[in-house]
């Protein structure tokens, strides 16, 4: 005797599974290195050939992510690109600066003669009042959230700091847990080592999705940077060379001379 399902539990079955689906669904690379390359094109801040680090988020329709056809101008048009570039020139945010408010963005912000609040920091902090959490009050129903840093993340500040993104990257995805997110950068921050960022990167992608775009003879191409807990390594930078570590050597050891100066010279002051 064939069991009849009824159609009250069906309804239920099948939206249950449409949220289960929107939950995990991916973001299509090739949306996203048209993307970024738009960014590049059009939001990028620079002097002549030098590019700038800045962070942008920008929250759109579900298409924009996934559907290869769509066209990113028609929720961040040319008009609202420029304007979004000439403000980060003039080392200004983008607080909902667009015409949809879909769009947020930032430079490193001087917070001190001789220190930068990083822009991602300066997107996702104070954790409840940052522009991040405006942006997500504000496009609420939002499909698709993504991030950007033209920089990866450096490891010294930006993930192993007091100033660590880690917690306003939490918040975001605690706001957003079944919606689609990514975390994307274009360049490695050339200081960093590649053994630390392996880890650093598993670290940001446990929390979001994390995407390299990487300009690779004027053409963005784009992966998913961590795959059954591996970096690939299109994510990572060139094996360090033998320069880079002597530099590293010659940095480590001066920080700790500047250390043990700064024990021993009132000391022998004292003794004077």
């Amino acid at each position: 005797m064939a069991y009849v399902v009824p159609l009250r539990g069906l309804i239920i079955f099948f939206c249950l599974l449409h949220l289960h689906v929107r939950g995990i669904q991916g973001v299509n690379t090739v949306c996203l290195q048209k993307m970024t390359q738009y960014f590049y094109d059009n939001v990028q801040p620079k002097q002549g050939k030098k590019n700038f680090q800045y962070a942008l988020a920008i929250a759109v329709h579900q298409d924009q992510c996934t559907n290869e056809k769509s066209d990113i101008q028609n929720e961040f048009n040319l008009v609202d690109a420029a304007n979004v570039r000439n403000l980060l020139n003039g080392k200004i945010k983008c607080d909902l600066c667009t015409s949809s408010k879909n769009v947020i963005a930032s430079r490193p912000v001087p917070i001190s003669k001789t220190k930068d609040e990083h822009a991602e920091h300066v997107l996702l902090y104070p954790v409840g009042t940052s522009l991040m959490d405006k942006l997500l009050n504000e496009k609420s129903n939002a499909d698709c959230v993504v991030f950007y840093s033209y920089n990866s993340p450096c490891v010294k500040t930006c993930l192993q700091s007091a100033d660590s993104i880690l917690e306003g990257l939490r918040n975001w995805m605690n706001i957003r847990k079944e919606k689609s997110n990514v975390f994307v950068f274009q360049d490695v921050w050339q200081n960093d080592r590649r053994s630390v960022l392996e880890q650093e990167f598993k670290n940001i992608n446990a929390i979001v999705p994390l995407y390299r775009c990487m300009r690779t003879n004027n053409e963005m191409k784009c992966q998913k940077c961590v795959e059954n807990n591996v970096v690939v390594s299109f994510c990572l930078p060139e094996q360090n060379s033998v320069l880079f570590l002597f530099q590293e050597m010659f940095t480590s050891t001066f920080e700790l001379w500047s250390v043990v100066s700064e024990l021993f010279l009132p000391i022998t002051l004292s003794g004077l």
